[in-house]
């Protein structure tokens, strides 16, 4: 037995010297009896410390502990708690030795002492440690309002943290969310874990120091209600902090509640669906709750409208009176409409029957806030008869007679009947109608009426007969020097016919007025003056007064006096200055055509105008004594072509 034994460790020693390792025993590893209480230990190689606990990552030899033999030793570890190694002996390795565990958890290291004398005793001696987990802590650096900073911290494996800001370090339990005043000139932020019972087994991580900008305004600007959804614009938010929109019942003005629904719109506004009336207020705040602030509340507007008999019912819900209101209406109203800020409801009369209007109600607020309703839509409604219409008649310049009606309240809706007398002459929306009539007279003037209908079918009355003036012109001699008028009165004046005045209007041949004279009613003038270098005179009479909301013209009437042409019976060409040429002197003189001929028939002479007269000559020839033939042809201003004829004779 002591032979094999010898035998044994002399391979053993063989092979330790030409390889450098243990060979493989063929038995598992099994412990020496009476082991020391100290065998060996475990060495921190960065601080050659001893320790009891490894750390992941981080490197240990084993040392024998003092009064050890010097013997040849192994080493092997293996993971686990009493994880001894079978077969004994490939494993092991000669110290000096060294290990860097990778996980965590119990290793067993074996320890294989060798002796290489002959007959000398070997042992085998165990010895568990624990390896702890070093990982970076995973902590996470919330932004804050200026001068503070969240931390939140991991759970394991480290038992707790240092936090170390600027100078200050300070211990922090794991998974926990800490909020750490800034010290001044801090930018970064180191965390440590740090286990109870093994100070080597630390790692950290260290990241910038985040912070928030200072907050700007905290201000609704404007609230505005697109049927049930509210839309909130606000002052440009600063970017990093929460913000929160909140909202209180007008019975209860002082006790807000989060509105869970409003969804954010950037940084400059909110859309809260399905809004209930009430004041709305934002709450600004950041991850340390060290900027908590709310804004001034901002009031919902509704408006509600209701048709009654021809007007508008509006009505509001406002938590807070405004400055001042904007009402806007589509249509638009005809004038601005001033609300005091304490009123909730306003009448609108100025509506029509069927038609549609559309309402907005803004209230402005101090610093340019506002509240803006959702458009609401109503359809206005009747059924008492419309007010009577109002129709003014006039003649225009080609003697048709103009209808212009208007209706109270009614300024572009319904539909208008014109009657002249009792026959219709025309149903249209239109407040203006022309009516050519084929004659009229001053003892036979038109009259006309006009009724109304509502687009709810309501019909008024029928205006009152509005009959213009008809006026007559004639020549009162044979010449035309005088123009005798007539006309008919005006009949259907607001006012009364006590009040009209008549100016009778003499004109230009393109209508311009040439000279005028105030005239009485009584229908009848005598123009004693008429232009003298007119051969058509045209005359209009022009009413006002009596609550007529325009001039009333009556037609123009006119005289057209005979165009006269006058020639000589001889003339002297002999160059006297006294009766040496042909030419057409007398009244309307503008073109004609005057021709003259010889005892042969043939022209000798053709005159267009009065600027063109026959000295006698043909042909350039000196004038030649005797008779000739004239014709004269001129078309006056009535469409009337003039012929004279006549005789001349040369004398020398």
């Amino acid at each position: 037995m002591r032979f094999t034994t010898y035998f044994y460790l002399l391979l053993l020693s063989v092979s330790v010297l030409l390889t450098g390792t243990a060979p493989a025993l063929a038995q598992p590893c099994t412990a020496t009896p009476g082991q020391p209480a100290c065998t060996f230990v475990a060495v921190d190689v960065l601080t050659n410390q001893i320790v009891e606990k490894l750390c992941v990552g981080r490197t240990v030899r084993f040392d024998l502990c003092a009064g050890r033999r010097p013997l040849v030793y192994f080493y092997q570890v293996l993971p686990g708690s009493g994880a001894y190694p079978s077969p004994c002996g490939p494993g092991l390795q000669p110290s000096p030795f060294t290990y860097t565990p990778t996980a965590a958890g119990p290793i067993t290291v074996t320890e294989n002492g060798q002796n290489s004398s002959p007959g000398g005793t070997s042992t085998i001696y165990f010895r568990e440690f624990q390896v702890y987990d070093n990982p970076v802590p995973a902590f996470t650096v919330a932004a804050c309002s200026p001068g503070f900073v969240q931390v939140t911290l991991p759970g394991g494996p480290y038992d707790s943290y240092s936090v170390q800001i600027g100078s200050s370090t300070l211990p922090a339990a794991r998974n926990q969310t800490l909020t750490y005043p800034v010290p001044a000139g801090a930018a970064s932020i180191t965390v440590a874990g740090v286990y109870a019972d093994n100070s080597l087994c630390t790692r950290s991580a260290t990241q910038p120091l985040l912070q928030l900008a200072a907050t700007g305004p905290l201000t609704i600007q404007n609230i505005t209600l697109q049927g049930t959804t509210a839309q909130l614009t606000v002052e440009p938010l600063t970017a990093g902090y929460r913000y929160s929109v909140e909202r209180a019942d007008f019975a209860t003005p002082a006790t807000f509640q989060p509105v869970a629904s409003a969804v954010p719109v950037g940084l400059t506004g909110f859309t809260v669906p399905n809004a209930l009336p009430g004041l709305y207020r934002l709450r600004r705040t950041d991850d340390c709750q060290q900027a908590q602030a709310v804004s001034d509340p901002v009031s919902t507007l509704t408006l509600a409208v209701l048709a009654a008999e021809r007007r508008n019912e509006l009505t509001w819900q406002l938590g807070l009176d405004p400055t001042s209101y904007v009402l806007t209406r589509t249509p638009p109203l005809a004038s601005v409409v001033t609300l005091a800020p304490s009123a909730r409801t306003y009448t609108d009369t100025s509506v029509a029957c069927g038609i549609s209007y559309t309402y907005r109600l803004t209230a402005r607020y101090p610093a340019g806030v506002t509240s803006v309703s959702t458009e609401t839509t109503v359809r206005a409604t009747a059924t008492q008869a419309p007010p009577t219409p109002q129709l003014l008649a006039t003649f225009d310049e080609r003697n048709r007679v103009v209808l212009t009606a208007s209706v109270a309240r009614f300024a572009a809706t319904g539909q208008l009947t014109y009657l002249r007398g009792t026959v219709p002459v025309g149903t249209m929306a239109a407040r203006t109608l022309r009516d050519s009539l084929p004659t009229y007279t001053p003892a036979a003037a038109p009259c006309y009426q006009v009724r109304f209908e509502d687009d709810c079918a309501n019909r008024s009355a029928a205006s009152a007969p509005f009959c213009p003036a008809v006026l007559a012109a004639e020549l009162a001699d044979n010449r035309g020097s005088s123009v005798r008028l007539q006309w008919s009165q005006l009949r259907g004046a607001p006012v009364g016919p006590d009040s009209l005045r008549y100016r009778l209007l003499v004109l230009n041949p393109d209508n311009s007025v040439r000279t005028t004279l105030a005239v009485s009613s009584r229908g009848s003038y005598l123009d004693l003056l008429p232009p003298t270098d007119l051969q058509t005179v045209r005359y209009r009479l022009e009413v006002t007064g009596a609550g007529l909301p325009a001039p009333s013209y009556s037609n123009i009437a006119s005289v057209v006096r005979r165009l006269e042409a006058y020639l000589p019976t001889a003339f002297t060409p002999n160059g006297d200055g006294l009766n040496d040429v042909l030419e057409v002197k007398g009244r309307f003189l503008k073109t004609y055509t005057l021709t003259v001929v010889d005892r042969n028939g043939q022209e000798v002479f053709r005159g267009t105008d009065r600027t063109q007269a026959w000295d006698g000559r043909i042909r350039n020839e000196k004038p030649v004594q005797g008779s000739y033939v004239w014709r004269f042809e001129a078309l006056d201003e009535a469409g009337k072509t003039v012929v004279q004829h006549g005789t001349v004779t040369i004398l020398q």
